[in-house]
């Protein structure tokens, strides 16, 4: 498709269609794809090179379902191709799903077709002299919803089980001098481990994955002092839980709150704060990880309460320990983390579901650490940011031991 884009396929022209884009718009397509790699989390995608013909299937899985709907926005004459465009990256996503309902593959399989009429409309042109223009790779897909309805999801059919068991073992090896004794060692202490699983029904008190809901890691700071602002912030937040007054809740706030820089959720992602970024987070090396989607309850004008979703900047995470006084009612004695958070002003948009951008960040907030689901990346162009949000149920390559 991008050769297509770029006047490069085949020695095709556009023929009665216009859908190319300039080399210079291209050359800042590809610079910015790869200025957002710094701004999108390690654990979505490995480093993106500023120049296609270095990109592995992978990379253009990522481009075309994250980065190509942010970056070719505004781009194409017709929005028409944009459109279309799109519309591959939303049937990339509905292949790589966990599971799926019979109705969903039906509705892939219908998806799927109208792509490929409208790509043959515009590309081919349904002129011989065009017929090059498609390729078998496109016709292959029309195959992929029966593949799903007869075999199942593409994470349990197209996987390779020695390669994945072989990772397993790579990231146990630590002897230079014995790698191969380290191995079989490892491949028959994993045995002797499922075979007492198996004997003494010890799966659970075995199992590796057994975690609580959140893990927090250092940078930790065990005497923090909130300011005067984070606290009224604090009594703010405290206020709308238990429909309280700010005025009486802000004095029997913790004077000391420890925080924390770093989080990890369990089978989710690994999140660093801003605390965690030093005090320049331009100078910081690392990729940025401190961008976050979080999930509130919020009351509609008809009183109804519905979740919305909403994405911003993790500044830290307080340990909040409340006294035994009645105004806390049931959270009386009780811990709570808290996170710090900096909207972003998306209005409410799903990222996972629409094409989102924003251009500004509002005033920090205080919620419950409980409502930050997933780490999120960003993608700038023209002086906006686009949101990447992979928390839609799908398929992410990992390693588990068995």
């Amino acid at each position: 498709m991008v050769k297509h884009w770029s006047g490069k396929f085949k020695g095709l022209d556009t023929g009665s269609e216009d859908y190319e884009i300039a080399d210079e718009v291209w050359e800042q397509i590809w610079k910015e794809t790869a200025e957002a790699v710094r701004h999108i989390p390690a654990q979505f995608v490995r480093v993106l090179q500023s120049t296609p013909s270095y990109f592995t299937a992978e990379a253009w899985c990522f481009w075309f379902v994250y980065l190509a709907p942010i970056l070719l926005k505004g781009r194409f004459r017709d929005v028409k191709y944009y459109d279309h465009a799109c519309q591959l990256g939303d049937i990339i996503k509905s292949c790589i799903a966990l599971q799926f309902t019979y109705t969903e593959i039906n509705q892939l399989q219908d998806n799927c077709i109208d792509w490929v009429q409208t790509y043959e409309k515009y590309y081919y042109q349904y002129k011989e002299e065009r017929l090059s223009a498609c390729p078998l790779t496109f016709h292959g897909l029309l195959h992929v919803p029966d593949d799903i309805r007869f075999c199942g999801p593409s994470s349990s059919t197209w996987t390779f089980l020695i390669e994945r068991f072989c990772g397993v073992l790579q990231a146990g090896l630590r002897s230079r001098r014995h790698p191969w004794a380290n191995l079989n060692n490892r491949v028959i202490r994993l045995a002797y481990l499922e075979q007492l699983g198996a004997r003494y029904d010890l799966e659970e008190e075995l199992s590796t994955h057994k975690h609580p809901e959140m893990i927090l890691r250092a940078p930790y700071t065990r005497v923090n002092i909130p300011d005067a602002l984070m606290r009224k912030r604090l009594a703010a937040y405290f206020a709308a839980v238990l429909k309280a007054r700010c005025k009486d809740i802000q004095p029997l706030l913790p004077e000391v709150m420890p925080r924390w820089g770093k989080l990890r959720i369990v089978d989710g992602d690994y999140i660093r704060s801003m605390l965690a970024c030093g005090l320049d987070p331009e100078e910081d090396k690392e990729r940025e990880m401190s961008f976050v989607r979080y999930e509130l309850q919020v009351q509609e004008d008809m009183g109804a309460w519905t979740n919305k979703v909403f994405y911003g900047r993790l500044e830290e995470i307080l340990v909040c320990k409340l006294s035994t006084n009645k105004i806390w009612s049931n959270l009386a004695g009780k811990t709570r983390l808290l996170a710090v958070i900096t909207p972003c002003a998306t209005e409410g948009k799903d990222a996972a579901r629409t094409v989102t951008f924003y251009t500004r960040m509002t005033q920090s907030i205080v919620t419950d650490l409980r409502t930050v689901v997933a780490v999120i990346g960003r993608a700038e162009t023209r002086g906006e940011w686009g949101i990447i949000d992979r928390s839609g149920g799908l398929l992410h390559p990992t390693f588990n031991s068995p």
